[in-house]
């Protein structure tokens, strides 16, 4: 049975719905919403939906089969779900199946998600995370911030063109100012936060009020000059940080 719905779920109907549903078809022992939803920082239609549902067993084939047609039914397209085995839970390195950007595959759950909701977890269903979920050492949680820069965005600084784009800028930026906090002092801050101590790094007043405007849900429209010249500076800032960040200690 679900829990009486935390009221920070409001903003998001579709979590307990969703959990819900999936309960039996899974065969779920705790299901967290995590990220923005228990942070505060959540903003509809922009922000994802990041949530873990711990299971009994691992899926066979047939569950994962019921459970693609269950995603594609409900068509959330920033729901995103880890299905992760009660007996795999302490392994930070096991690929478990998750379904995020409209298919399934797998991946580990990392050290960022699992300490995401030690701070931040809804309980939709079952005990709290800390019941589960083993806490993150402060340096394992440091080293998963750097694994989560390497991951993609060294190569991302390597390609000038992929820094035209709203995404790439908004997305890279703060993943960058997260991790800084993360790494230096072992915490996790929200995304709001994160926009906050962009100047910092030295991103311009101009483009951290940008991010800022389109992260409220503002639609921003720039002239091809100022693209370019965005593009160069946001460039930059990444690869003097992450050259920063990642240098060996």
């Amino acid at each position: 049975m679900l829990r009486d719905m935390d009221q920070r779920l409001s903003v998001a109907p579709v979590v307990p719905r969703f959990a819900a549903a999936i309960c039996e078809v899974a065969g779920v022992t705790a299901f967290y919403a995590g990220g923005s939803i228990g942070s505060g920082d959540y903003h509809p239609g922009i922000s994802d939906l990041d949530l873990v549902a711990v299971l009994g067993a691992p899926l066979p084939r047939a569950r994962r089969e019921r459970l693609r047609q269950l995603h594609r039914t409900i068509g959330a397209a920033r729901l995103h779900c880890a299905y992760v085995p009660l007996t795999e839970i302490s392994d930070v390195s096991a690929k478990h199946v998750n379904w995020a950007h409209e298919r399934m595959f797998r991946r580990p759950l990392s050290g960022i998600s699992r300490a995401e909701l030690h701070q931040f977890g809804v309980t939709v269903y079952g005990p709290p995370p800390a019941a589960v979920v083993p806490a993150v050492p402060r340096a394992a949680l440091a080293e998963a911030a750097r694994v989560e820069l390497r991951g993609y965005w060294t190569g991302a600084v390597r390609r000038a063109r992929v820094w035209r784009t709203d995404l790439h800028v908004d997305l890279g930026l703060t993943t960058l100012s997260r991790a800084d906090v993360t790494i230096a002092e072992g915490r996790l801050i929200t995304k709001r936060e994160a926009i906050d101590r962009l100047p910092a790094l030295g991103v311009s007043a101009e483009l951290t009020d940008e991010i800022r405007r389109r992260r409220a849900g503002e639609r921003v429209e720039l002239p091809e000059a100022e693209i370019r010249a965005r593009a160069v500076q946001v460039r930059r800032v990444m690869r003097e940080q992450l050259a920063r960040l990642l240098r060996p200690a």
